[in-house]
Parts: structure tokens; sequence; C-alpha cells
């Protein structure tokens, strides 16, 4: 758990003391267990042989600037 009691502390909205002497570390653990959380499905790219990538790349220009833009504004309605 080194490098996420910061994030913990942050979340719970708890101190640094109350995290290491205020709380028992197996209540934490639990409660980190049952915490809400998702996986993301992977897409895999056509013709890619690795197929771990489902990012696809894009040249910016000036002839497809306007197009990717709508693209993003349209995303971010989402």
């Amino acid at each position: 758990m080194y490098g996420s009691r910061g994030s913990i502390c942050a979340h719970f909205h708890w101190t640094w003391e109350y995290l290491l002497w205020g709380v028992r570390w197996g209540i934490v653990e639990r409660m980190l267990i049952d915490a809400p959380s998702y996986e993301e499905e992977e897409k895999e790219e056509e013709g890619k042989s690795g197929g771990r990538s489902s990012v696809k790349e894009i040249d910016l220009d000036e002839e497809n600037f306007d197009e990717v833009v709508r693209k993003l504004m349209a995303q971010n309605k989402l």
C-alpha cells in the first residue's frame, strides 16, 4: 500500500495521524476492497498484431483541424 496512503487520507478527508493511529488497518483494507471500481474493455484495432492500444493516432494538420475539433466537442457533450 506504499504510495497510496496519501490518496486514502485525501479521499476520506482523514489526517495522516488518524490513518496511522486512529483507525485499524484491517478496516481500511476492507473499505478499499468494497470501493466501487470498473474495468474497461480493451478495443483491439484491426490490422495491429499486438492489439494492446485502443487509441487511434491522428495527424493534426490544417486540412483536418475542423473535423478533429468537431469530434472532440461531440465527445465532451456525452
